[in-house]
């Protein structure tokens, strides 16, 4: 799994209760570092988790980036809760993304998101061809 987060908090707690569950994740400070990453590891990664408001590159266009270099990559969207976060989400949805949380999320938040879009099909890609 692959965690792109620019607040090194949220990164280091998301990996160490992701870690205690079994997962190994890959952490990426931006999306810039988080698509680098997902080129190099790709046949690793079962699901990217990105933040949404991130400098360099913010999770939109992270995800753009992923879905060019694999189509059907799992994406989970976060963002924090204040303003931006309705903004966020309707630009997430706007590029097909699936599952989006909330920042802050629990432990049983995230891990819930994760079965369900690990045991998910992968989508069609952008545009709806197979």
């Amino acid at each position: 799994m692959l965690l792109a987060d620019d607040e090194e908090a949220v990164r280091e707690i998301s990996r160490k209760t992701l870690e205690r569950f079994g997962y190994k994740v890959l952490l990426a400070a931006n999306g810039a570092e988080a698509v680098s990453l997902f080129a190099q590891h790709r046949e690793k990664i079962a699901v990217v988790i990105t933040d949404m408001s991130m400098p360099v590159m913010d999770g939109a266009a992270t995800i753009v980036a992923l879905r060019t270099i694999d189509p059907h990559v799992k994406i989970i969207g976060s963002s924090g809760m204040g303003s931006g976060s309705h903004s966020a989400m309707a630009r997430a949805a706007g590029i097909g993304l699936g599952c989006f949380i909330p920042k802050p999320y629990t432990a049983d938040v995230i891990l819930n998101t994760l079965r369900k879009i690990l045991t998910r099909e992968s989508p069609p890609p952008a545009g709806g061809q197979a």
